[in-house]
């Protein structure tokens, strides 16, 4: 016969306490001193005492845990596509809790995510529990996260660690490293004295609004001035990605002297390979790209992209769910305010494994 699981009343006749002062322990609730709390979670340790959140969870009302991403279409699909796809697989997993995602979706144009955190404060902040979003530098964003939070609900951001008075925790890509490892697959045995332009595409960088770039380009600029001081960089930045096509068929038909180009962002990664490719300049241009998605497969497969640079996308709103989670229903903190998530290189040899354990 096995043993009897322990319960509340055993680690609490074991240490003298009542079962009340054992559950608040437990669940970090506040009225148990911090060493007594130490000492009861060690004691329920060696009692083998797990607590059964499934059933608590069942027996009170559903918690709604509300996601307020951009909406993925157009060229904006790739790399939102990416985080709706993390955070679904997560709820997905625990779908057996009482547990239920709402869904918001808003077009990606400045302000729409504070119009959005705005709807879900007026209407929704006496049902939601917690709240999954991206980090946005625009007053009204600010305004109601603080709101919101003020209400007691906690917040995960994802992306840019923005407001970090107001969220429970952020998950975000290690962006420097991301953009020092580009600058060394694009430098990798090359003569210390490289004299080359190497272009870099992206979004926006300078503003709080694009942290992730700017942050990615810090890295990216460091490597080369510290291991290739001879190379002549120059940026296509612009947040519509026709404009930075253009700028760079300009500067590739023009410049037969372009070693490489880096893409910080998704969408204009997959711009950059059909240029590329359209310019009948495969193999000729190293392209780096960001983020592991069909068609950035797709281009590292055929040989247009030399590598990508994964930051691993879903797996950022994957923890930053699963964080959510565990604070609303176990009571339990991250491990950290900000959470990096490192960024992996994909090659042509390895970019088709890594594809198939992506979320």
């Amino acid at each position: 016969m096995s043993k009897q699981r322990p319960t509340l009343k055993d680690i609490a006749q074991s240490l003298g306490v009542s079962a009340t002062t054992v559950h608040r322990a437990l669940q970090g609730k506040e009225g148990v001193s911090a060493l007594m709390s130490e000492e009861i979670r060690r004691r329920a340790m060696e009692m083998g005492y797990r607590t059964n959140y499934m059933a608590s969870s069942l027996k009170r009302k559903a918690q709604k845990l509300a996601i307020a991403f951009p909406e993925p279409t157009l060229d904006n699909r790739y790399y939102y596509m990416s985080l709706w796809r993390g955070v679904r697989k997560f709820f997905r997993e625990v779908s057996e809790f009482h547990v239920e995602p709402m869904e918001f979706y808003y077009p990606l144009a400045p302000g729409s995510n504070g119009a959005i955190l705005r709807e879900i404060y007026e209407h929704y902040a006496g049902e939601i529990a917690g709240l999954i979003t991206i980090a946005t530098d625009h007053p009204q964003s600010s305004y109601f996260l603080e709101k919101l939070a003020a209400k007691g609900i906690p917040i995960t951001l994802v992306g840019a660690d923005l407001y970090s008075e107001q969220r429970l925790c952020c998950v975000k890509a290690y962006d420097e490293m991301a953009g020092s490892l580009a600058a060394e697959l694009l430098t990798a045995f090359q003569p210390k004295d490289l004299s080359a332009r190497v272009l870099v595409t992206g979004n926006p960088v300078g503003s709080f609004a694009m942290l992730d770039q700017y942050y990615n380009m810090t890295g990216f600029e460091s490597y080369l001035r510290a291991h290739a001081p001879g190379v002549t960089l120059q940026t296509t930045y612009h947040s519509d990605v026709h404009v930075s096509e253009q700028q760079l068929r300009n500067l590739l038909t023009q410049d037969p002297e372009v070693l490489a180009i880096y893409s910080t962002s998704a969408r204009h990664t997959v711009m950059m390979s059909l240029l590329v490719e359209e310019l009948g300049l495969q193999g000729k241009v190293r392209l780096i790209g960001s983020d592991l998605f069909p068609e950035s497969l797709e281009a590292l497969e055929s040989g247009t992209l030399t590598a990508i640079v994964d930051k691993k996308v879903p797996l950022q709103s994957y923890r930053a769910a699963q964080y959510l989670f565990d604070h609303v229903i176990k009571g339990a903190y991250p491990p950290s305010g900000t959470i990096f998530i490192p960024p992996s290189v994909l090659l042509h040899s390895n970019g088709s494994a890594d594809a198939s354990q992506a979320f």
